[in-house]
């Protein structure tokens, strides 16, 4: 397995799960510190700032933004500006942005 992503679904209608920005990373962060699998999270992650964090603090080594990319598809572009990354996407792609 190369990356375990951790979600608690919510699938089950009695399921009741609190939602809030990260909701599911602790849950991400629980099953990293308890296992040697790589991991990663999802839940609200929608800020570019949020999900740097949660690699940056070793509670998952990745972030998945499912929800996040279909509203909005220049969404790493727009977090690489924000966050000062080096590198370009192609001259027709930032002509659309």
């Amino acid at each position: 397995m190369d990356l375990l992503d951790v979600s608690t679904g919510g699938n089950a209608p009695k399921a009741r799960i609190p939602v809030e920005p990260g909701y599911q990373v602790p849950v991400a962060a629980r099953v990293k510190a308890e296992t040697d699998l790589p991991t990663s999270a999802v839940g609200l992650i929608t800020e570019p700032r949020q999900a740097e964090e949660i690699v940056a603090s070793g509670r998952a080594d990745a972030v998945m933004l499912g929800r996040e990319l279909l509203r909005d598809p220049y969404w790493p572009h727009n977090a690489a500006r924000e966050l000062g990354a080096a590198g370009r996407l192609p001259d027709q792609y930032d002509w659309a942005v």
